[in-house]
Parts: C-alpha cells; structure tokens; sequence
C-alpha cells in the first residue's frame, strides 16, 4: 500500500529479500525495478545528483498507521533540517556526545533522531542491529557502558524488556553514569516503566534525571514536545471523561 501510494519507481533491498520483493511488481504499477545495494554499485555508473533547495521533497515519511492507513508526509529540506536544529537545541546536543542505537533506520526515530541527528550535531554514532537487542536486551546497556554513551532512545516496551528478562549476574560491573538522556517515546509511555527502570538501574549509575519521556510524530518530521532537562519524572493525572 505505501509503495503504490508513493508511486515507488525504484525499489532497493538486501538480496536476500529480492525473490520476496519481485512478488511486489504486480501490485505496485509505477515499480519499474528492483536492485539491491551491491548490484548498483556494480554499474559503475556515477549518480547524478540535481541541485536541491530548502522547499524541495527530501523524502517522503509515512505515519505509523495506529490511527488509520498509513500517510506520506512530504517533508522537505527545510524541515528537516529545521526539526534536527531544535531537537538539538532542546536536549542540549553536541560533538561530545555519543548516540548508542538499536532503532531500525525504516522508524524516524532511528532514521532521523538517531542517525541524521548524529550526523547533523557532529556526535559519535554506535549503531546495533535491532535483531541482536531483541535476542540480548544487555547488549543495548553494555554497549552504552563501553563506549559510554550518553544519548539513547528506544520506546517503552524496550525498558519494560530490560525489566523482566535481565537477570542481576548479566548486569554485574555495568556503569550507567554516562547516560544523561533516556529517551522514551514511539509508543505510549508507562510511568510506571519509568519509576522501576530509574529504581533498578540507580544502583547502576543511572542518574534520577536521565529517564526522558518523548512525543514526535511524521506530520511534523520527528520531535514534537521533550521535557526540560534535569526535571526529572513528573506525571499528570487527567479524568479521560470530561475530555472524551
């Protein structure tokens, strides 16, 4: 459904996906060819790159369907770059820094957040396969504690994993003092993950502070609203009935 409603032309995957990719060609009338990484740079042919302004598409985001059929939202240039600079601004980033990732690159977290923000705020950049943090949730932790990570983000149920399948020997010598900011976010926030996650990993050298709930959306590239830094958790209670 997005590759027909974007109008895909070109549609490059791993190779191990190609023969699944080809089942695609008869859906999607506009798909003229599918490649993958390794074929195009076999070509040799150079790509040619038209010069790009600030209103021009740089690429089309599509919503994450949990209200209804997923939407491109055209996001230009402009914006980008303009929500790069103010999630910049509001976390306080910079080239001292250190961005530990597990975010796929296909969710904007990881594509824009984590991946683009890095590249735009000059900070180091340590990215792991979501496969290998879903089959050892310690691999995300140890990974902060060994390049001392100081930026991170994952959405809830990744913290509430940390909680339930980490037994205390697989976290003997962890360090988590590094860690300023834990971004929660993607997904509806448990302050109660919250609360257990800062109590449990304390002990670890996780600062009271670091836990950082997020709210972005496509239809405005990525971040939307981040609390202020150093506040700490702060919950409101809202009677749902009066607003519904």
């Amino acid at each position: 459904g997005i590759l027909t409603n974007a109008e895909a032309r070109l549609l490059i995957t791993v190779s191990e996906a190609r023969l699944l990719a080809r089942l695609l060609r008869p859906q999607v009338p506009s798909l003229r060819r599918i490649a993958s990484v390794a074929e195009l740079a076999g070509e040799g042919g150079g790509c040619v790159t038209p010069a790009r302004g600030a209103q021009d598409l740089a690429f089309l985001q599509y919503t994450s369907g949990s209200t209804g059929q997923p939407k491109g939202v055209m996001v230009s240039h402009a914006n980008l770059l303009a929500n790069l600079r103010a999630m910049g601004q509001a976390l306080q980033v910079g080239p001292q820094d250190v961005f530990v990732s597990w975010l796929p690159m296909y969710h904007d977290m990881g594509l824009i957040g984590a991946w683009l923000g890095s590249l735009y705020h000059g900070v180091r950049l340590a990215l792991m396969s979501p496969l290998a943090f879903l089959a050892r949730p310690a691999r995300w932790l140890w990974t902060i504690h060994r390049l001392r990570g100081t930026l991170s983000a994952a959405p809830n149920f990744a913290y509430e994993l940390c909680l339930s399948k980490l037994p205390e020997a697989e976290l003997e010598g962890l360090d988590l003092s590094c860690w300023r900011l834990a971004c929660n976010g993607a997904e509806p926030v448990n302050p109660d993950t919250l609360r257990r996650f800062a109590e449990r990993f304390a002990r670890y050298g996780l600062a009271p502070a670091a836990q950082t709930p997020v709210y972005g959306l496509a239809e405005a590239t990525l971040g939307v609203a981040f609390p202020p830094l150093g506040r700490g958790l702060l919950v409101d209670r809202v009677q749902r009935e009066a607003f519904q």
